[in-house]
């Protein structure tokens, strides 16, 4: 791992522990083990290593996902949407240092602080939306057009159901302190959507 990796590591796993206010970039610095004079090299501040941090594992992720799945079918999108959603909890935010599956809250804490504190982040955010709701739209029409479902509910508000059933269980279960069921609780709401307007 090179030094400018290794520095983005540390300071998810520290701003997702602890939050960007609470984090002094000594703290950064010591835990990678540059002097400052080293870390300016890489980054000019905290507030612009902050930004990469939430640019790469909340902005880029999101599209990650999206953009890797096929669109051609509702079950396999369903399914590869949860695997990978699995896959970066596990890679990601389960293996923060000290890092707790009751503390998996800090994630949203880190995307609230990423809303108040950098400048255009929520045209961004908003933006991955747009993209995950035409993603979710475009394969249910898909879906629709192959005879996979069918439903009287047009393509846009079922994207919003899974979209919302998505966000509102995931929620629940890290407020929780389930993380780890994330798969199975949304799983099974979307398997019984599934089953409702499977042809």
């Amino acid at each position: 791992m090179d030094t400018k990796e290794k520095i983005v590591q540390v300071a998810f796993n520290l701003f997702l522990t602890k939050g960007y206010k609470d984090i002094s970039l000594r703290e950064i610095v010591e835990k990678v083990g540059l002097t400052k004079g080293a870390f300016y090299h890489y980054y000019k501040s905290k507030e612009e290593l902050f930004t990469e941090v939430v640019e790469r594992y909340v902005l880029d992720i999101s599209d990650a996902i999206y953009d890797n799945l096929p669109k051609d079918n509702l079950k396999t999108f369903m399914t590869g949407y949860l695997s990978m959603l699995v896959k970066f909890i596990d890679q990601t935010i389960l293996n923060a240092s000290s890092f707790g599956e009751k503390d998996s809250v800090t994630y949203y804490n880190l995307i609230f602080e990423a809303m108040r504190l950098l400048p255009g982040f929520n045209e961004k955010i908003h933006e991955v939306h747009r993209r995950e709701r035409e993603a979710w739209v475009e394969v249910i029409r898909n879906a629709k057009a192959s005879g996979e479902i069918v439903t009287s509910f047009d393509a846009n508000s079922l994207a919003k159901l899974f979209i919302c059933s998505n966000d509102g269980i995931g929620m629940h279960v890290i407020l929780e302190g389930r993380l780890k069921e994330l798969y199975q609780e949304i799983s099974g709401v979307w398997n019984g959507i599934y089953k409702l307007i499977e042809a």
